[in-house]
C-alpha cells in the first residue's frame, strides 16, 4: 500500500483531508525534523493558517510561499498548488545544507540515505512526531515511505531498523 493510500486509509470520518500540496507541505516539515509550530513561526503565520492552506479551506499566497520554501530551505516553485511531482519523490530534494531554526542554530539537513545509514537520525524524527494513535500511524507513513526508498534505491536498512519500527508499534516511539 502506497503512503498517500495509507494516509488516506487512516484517517478518521469528519478530519479533512491533506490537499497534494499539504501532503507536500507536510513531507518537508517532517523530512527537515520541525514541528508545525515551529514551521509556521518560522514562515510568520499561525499553525492555524498553515493548516488551512494544507487542507485547501484556503489559498496559498505568493508572500506565504516564498516565507514556508525559505523555512523548508525549498525552490518556492515546489510548493506550487498545482504541482504534479509525486510525494515519495519530495524526499529526493533534501540535501546536506543549512537550515536556520528559530533557536538561531543551523542544522544540517540529512539525505534520505543518511537516514537509512544512520537509525539514530530517523529516531531523532520520529521523537519530533504526535503521539498517540494518529502519531503512530503517521511514523508508521514514515517508516513504510522509507523502506519503499530504500528498495528503490537499492540500499539496505539499518539492524536497528526493525527494532525502531518494534517501538513505533508498541508505542514508545
Amino acid at each position: 500500500m502506497s503512503t498517500q493510500a495509507l494516509l488516506e486509509s487512516t484517517l478518521p470520518e469528519g478530519v479533512p483531508e491533506l490537499t497534494t500540496l499539504g501532503k507536500r507541505l507536510e513531507i518537508l516539515r517532517i523530512e527537515r525534523g520541525i514541528s508545525k509550530q515551529h514551521l509556521a513561526r518560522y514562515a510568520g503565520t499561525s499553525r492555524q493558517q498553515l493548516w488551512r492552506v494544507m487542507t485547501g479551506k484556503s489559498e496559498l499566497t505568493s508572500s506565504l510561499k516564498e516565507r514556508l520554501a525559505g523555512a523548508l530551505a525549498v525552490d518556492p516553485s515546489l510548493l506550487s498548488n498545482a504541482g504534479g511531482q509525486s510525494n515519495t519523490h519530495t524526499f529526493a530534494l533534501a540535501s546536506t545544507i543549512g537550515v536556520g531554526s528559530l533557536d538561531g542554530i543551523v542544522r544540517s539537513v540529512p539525505t534520505i540515505s543518511e537516514y537509512l545509514e544512520d537509525p539514530q537520525l530517523l529516531a531523532a524524527t520520529l521523537r519530533t512526531l504526535p503521539t498517540g494513535d494518529p502519531g503512530r500511524r503517521l511514523k508508521r507513513a514514515l517508516l513504510n515511505t522509507l523502506e519503499d526508498l530504500a528498495v528503490e534505491a537499492a540500499q539496505p536498512l539499518p539492524l536497528d531498523y526493525s527494532e525502531i519500527r518494534r517501538r513505533v508499534i508498541a508505542g514508545e516511539l
